[in-house]
């Protein structure tokens, strides 16, 4: 084999191969994920949970209301609010979005358009998005921190539909503290964040008992939950729009 043949070979087995740099991000990428499941209770504690039902107020326009909310495996979603004495509801069954607007009465209506897909999106994030991702088809690389920087690690999460959503830890305690994705509104991009603060244990899950939203650097509003239940009986007719 002549040199100028070896140096060929090499140079293809080199390009064939990921880099060092590569490798190193994919494994940190992985460590980071792991200690932040591990902070928030552990895989096992994480994938026991079946239903979860939250307790607390909503900053809206209107003012400072109650509201409960009510989630199920693998994606049934429920929401009540009272406003004026009189409930709103906002529901997903697993196919359907439907809701109640006591201004437009009683009866129950089926809800389209970016508001639906919206809500199925977030339906089927029952589980932390860094939960068995590979399984569920998604991609979560590392991103560089910027010279100088002290922040989290900062995780970019490609789902299987090809959405981006980028997850920012907190440096010191490892768990999620904000989650921001880029969105059309209007015939315009904007950049929806929601940020999760004040967490605390139940039943060994580290939960965030405040959740703001922000949209473009503004908020947009903010839940502050008094009781967060694991597990309890609740049957799929909950969720299902009445006839």
């Amino acid at each position: 084999m002549t040199s100028r043949t070896r140096t060929f070979l090499a140079a293809l087995a080199v390009a064939t191969l990921p880099s060092v740099d590569a490798i190193a991000a994919a494994q940190s990428a992985d460590e980071i994920i792991a200690k932040s499941l591990a902070a928030k209770g552990g895989v096992q504690k994480l994938r026991a949970v079946e239903s979860v039902k939250t307790t607390g107020r909503i900053k809206t326009p209107r003012g400072d209301l109650p509201v409960t909310n009510w989630t199920k495996r693998p994606n049934l979603k429920r929401q009540e609010m009272t406003i004026e004495g009189a409930t709103q509801v906002v529901a997903y069954d697993g196919t359907t979005l439907w809701g109640v607007n006591p201004k437009m009465g009683a009866t129950p209506q089926v809800i389209t358009g970016a508001m639906a897909e919206r809500n199925r999106a977030d339906a089927d994030d029952f589980d932390s998005v860094l939960l068995d991702y590979k399984e569920k088809g998604t991609t979560i690389e590392l991103v560089p921190a910027a010279a100088g920087t002290k922040s989290g690690p900062h995780l970019r999460v490609t789902r299987k539909n090809g959405s981006i959503q980028d997850v920012f830890l907190n440096p010191d305690t490892f768990l999620e503290e904000r989650i921001a994705t880029t969105v059309e509104q209007g015939g315009q991009k904007v950049v929806i964040a929601t940020e999760l603060l004040d967490y605390k244990s139940v039943d060994g899950v580290m939960v965030p008992f405040r959740i703001r939203q922000v949209v473009d650097g503004k908020p947009q509003g903010e839940v502050t939950y008094t009781q967060v239940q694991f597990n309890l009986p609740i049957g799929d007719e909950l969720f299902k729009m009445p006839k």
